[in-house]
């Protein structure tokens, strides 16, 4: 739905009401012409007269819806709620878990937005991420993100181990010149080291620059792994892979959802796989919903991450469950990880968290 059809929605009440009221006054217009018999036309001329005011009344309420759109349904108006929302929290953090393959342990989590909005409901990430880039707000909803991350996760990021937080950041905030200082100023507010944090580069935009080496670079100098996300779907291609230097990719969910269907699909992953392998760069699987799937990855890279609602579907900070301990062996079956989020086992393949962000 559209940011007109979302907002412009309370707006028709009042026009409705503006349309009756404009009937009602023409009716009584009508009320008090007959009683008046100021000339001999007056049998005939109630009619029209009543039709004019009511006219009336439907124009004004067209006009006053249009202000209505303007108010709720203008760039402006969704700046304010965006703004507002992001103010009162209610635009929030939920995390699903990233999963070593090899161990089945929990090694770090996704940091996915949400927001529920007080009138009209859910709001899907993908659409509300659009609304911030239209409107101008982008930047701001990106560190309102990474702030009540780090907020939620600091205790386990502070911790000794590998436990890491991973944070969607599109083109444009690696563009910006500011980010970098702000990850690095909020790190080190919350304590957290900077290797503890993976950004992964959307594919929702494309660079503007032609080579963003030089961005990135900075990002992992100061200790940040940084990431191609839904590699395989969007505007990242092998040669990016190849020249920009980044810690690892993230596999778009297609690839993984069709290796029982399509032998191409498992002859493209089998290919990443081994070119990961050569790159030394590390591999998330995305889209993990079955065990047949998490058994293909294990089997032909143990040492890749996979993510998906066969590990738990993304839940608040307080309900991710911790690794087992002690620590279990490694295991073929990768069950036993299924558990670190409520609902873990409740999908199925083809089914995904329509309210996910990023999509894939």
């Amino acid at each position: 739905m559209t940011i007109p059809h979302r907002f412009l929605r309370p707006c028709l009440p009042y026009f409705l009401l503006l349309v009756l009221t404009g009937a009602i006054f023409g009716m009584a217009y009508d009320a008090i012409a007959s009683s008046s018999g100021e000339n001999s036309g007056a049998a005939e001329q109630p009619a029209r007269d009543v039709h004019w005011p009511a006219l009336l009344g439907a124009v004004g309420g067209v006009l006053f819806s249009l202000l209505c759109y303007r108010w709720f349904g203008g760039p402006s108006a969704v700046r304010r709620r965006l703004n507002r929302a992001m103010r009162r929290g209610h635009i929030h953090v939920v995390y699903q878990p990233l999963v070593e393959m090899s161990t089945g342990h929990m090694v770090g989590v996704e940091a996915l937005a949400r927001w529920t909005h007080e009138t009209l409901g859910v709001i899907p990430p993908d659409t509300f991420f659009a609304w911030a880039e239209s409107t101008g707000l982008g930047r701001k909803l990106t560190r309102h993100i990474v702030r009540a991350a780090f907020c939620d996760l600091q205790d386990r990021l502070r911790n000794p181990g590998d436990f890491y937080a991973s944070i969607n950041v599109t083109p444009r905030d690696i563009e910006d010149a500011s980010f970098v200082k702000f990850m690095v100023d909020t790190t080190r507010e919350f304590g957290i080291p900077p290797d503890r944090i993976v950004l992964e580069i959307t594919e929702s935009l494309a660079f503007v620059v032609e080579d963003p080496r030089t961005l990135i670079a900075q990002y992992l100098r100061v200790g940040f792994r940084v990431v191609i996300d839904d590699f395989g779907a969007g505007y990242a291609n092998l040669s990016n892979l190849l020249t920009w230097g980044v810690s690892g990719l993230k596999l778009d969910r297609t690839l993984i959802r069709w290796i029982s269907a399509n032998a191409w699909a498992a002859t493209v992953l089998d290919t990443v796989f081994e070119m990961t392998r050569r790159l030394n760069i590390s591999v998330l699987v995305e889209g993990i919903e079955t065990e047949e799937q998490a058994r293909y990855v294990l089997e032909r890279a143990p040492e890749a991450t996979g993510q998906g609602w066969l590990y738990g579907r993304p839940c608040r900070a307080d309900l991710l469950r911790a690794n087992p301990t002690p620590p279990a062996a490694p295991a073929p079956a990768p069950q036993a990880a299924a558990s670190f989020c409520p609902g873990a086992h409740a999908a199925t393949s083809g089914h995904r968290d329509p309210t996910a962000w990023p999509v894939g």
